[in-house]
């Protein structure tokens, strides 16, 4: 078999299993197997693939089939610009998740910035990446072979951020920050759509929160407060039926100015508020 029929075969194999991006998966696997792009796998699309190259594809092709995510398959995501490594270890990044980024990059914020349960370290990350030495970055995560994900990241991307393991902010030093921001479970452990899409191979314990999905958040909004400087906000990430809690809890907890962003789809996705 040669890339060409290699392929059409993939892509039909996937088509079949009702995968909407079977033709870009189908390249994918290809260049994952052969380390051929899309570009040089038409230019050689007459090379045969050896029994090895075949049985990996093999492999992989059943993973697909089941659902295994391709950022997983690959060992990377792009987000806001930057490739990023991603494991089984950490959440996959998701567009939507730029949204945060955009609009901390609009409130014009120099100083220390502190990136709760960071992941693979994708919004810090995309900060220092874009605002360089205008802030001093800070990331945690409460699992050790997530932050190390993060830190090979950081590294390879040549961005200064210092990694700390804390479950929120039980092993953070005494400081004040000037923003604190924050993509945390957010899915209540009965919802359906954690049996859907990639979220069943994702990390459940930076999916899924208590109080219906509510508790980090809760948590988060009630800490923050003891880690922010005067005026400095706190933006937090959440699922798009919770806007109207988030923005409650946070003027319980005397934020001002708070306010809830849309994502890409229009749904509610982002809240902030400033300590007072």
């Amino acid at each position: 078999m040669n890339i060409k029929e290699a392929w059409m075969w993939l892509k039909a194999e996937l088509a079949a299993n009702n995968i909407d991006s079977a033709a870009l998966d189908a390249s994918l696997l290809l260049e994952k197997v052969t380390l051929l792009n899309r570009v040089q796998q038409i230019a050689h699309d007459d090379r045969s693939l050896l029994d090895k190259e075949l049985r990996e594809l093999q492999e992989l092709l059943k993973k697909r089939q089941q659902g295994y995510p391709m950022a997983y398959i690959m060992g990377f995501k792009e987000f806001y610009g930057l490739k990023l490594k991603v494991t089984p270890a950490t959440l996959i990044p998701r567009p939507d998740t730029e949204t945060l980024v955009d609009h901390f990059l609009s409130l014009n914020i120099r100083g220390s910035v502190l990136d709760l349960g960071t992941g693979s370290g994708a919004i810090i990350l995309a900060l220092k990446h874009e605002l360089k030495d205008k802030i001093k970055a800070y990331a945690t995560d409460v699992c050790e072979s997530t932050l190390k994900v993060a830190q090979e990241n950081a590294k390879r991307l040549n961005l200064e951020v210092e990694f700390l393991l804390s479950d929120w902010f039980s092993n953070l030093k005494p400081l004040k920050f000037d923003a604190i921001v924050s993509n945390p479970p957010y899915i209540d452990e009965n919802d359906a759509h954690l049996h859907e899409t990639s979220l069943p191979f994702e990390p459940r314990q930076a999916l899924v929160s208590d109080e219906h999905g509510l508790g980090a958040l809760t948590t988060l909004i009630r800490e923050a407060k003891a880690y922010l400087k005067d005026k400095a906000p706190l933006l937090l990430e959440h699922g798009y039926n919770q806007g109207c809690e988030v923005r409650k809890t946070m003027l319980d907890e005397g934020y001002s100015h708070v306010q809830t962003l849309k994502d890409l789809g229009g749904n509610d996705r982002v809240t902030l508020g400033f300590r007072n």
